[in-house]
């Protein structure tokens, strides 16, 4: 295909050229005399028929470039997706973490608790019964004497 510098396109050009060269190349390729020609209809059915197949190889790469734009898109949406997920993972995970240390430490404080009352009880309970013997023993001491 000629460009506006008289040269023609060869398929080495098209294999060696980055996908944007490409795009670039297959979009703005031709000079005003080929944008006539595409625009009127020839009356050779040849050049018709090569003119509409080109237009619609344009139109398919167009899509093709759409739909990989948008997949592109998809993916980076995925990706930004994927970290604040992965952000509130590890978030959780000290939420977590901390909930267990504090379950630990109230679990502790309860035990705690729990030996003292009964620490207390036995005491009350030691308490009571020595007061009880030492009154016998001062009873019986009184009374043998």
């Amino acid at each position: 295909m000629p460009t506006k510098y008289g040269r023609s396109l060869s398929h080495e050009d098209l294999r060696g050229a980055q996908d944007s060269e490409k795009e670039f190349l297959l979009e703005y390729d031709s000079d005003m005399e080929e944008e006539i020609v595409h625009v009127h209809s020839s009356s050779a059915s040849g050049e018709v028929h090569v003119d509409g197949k080109i237009s619609s190889v344009k139109i398919q790469i167009k899509e093709v470039t759409d739909t990989m734009r948008d997949n592109v898109q998809k993916v980076m949406e995925r990706g930004e997706r994927m970290e604040d997920l992965q952000a509130a993972s590890d978030r959780l995970n000290m939420v977590g973490n901390e909930f267990r240390d504090a379950a630990k430490r109230a679990q502790r404080r309860a035990w705690m608790q729990n030996i003292k009352s009964r620490i207390i009880v036995i005491a009350i309970t030691l308490t009571i019964i020595l007061c009880i013997i030492v009154l016998d023993v001062v009873v019986l001491y009184l009374v043998l004497r």
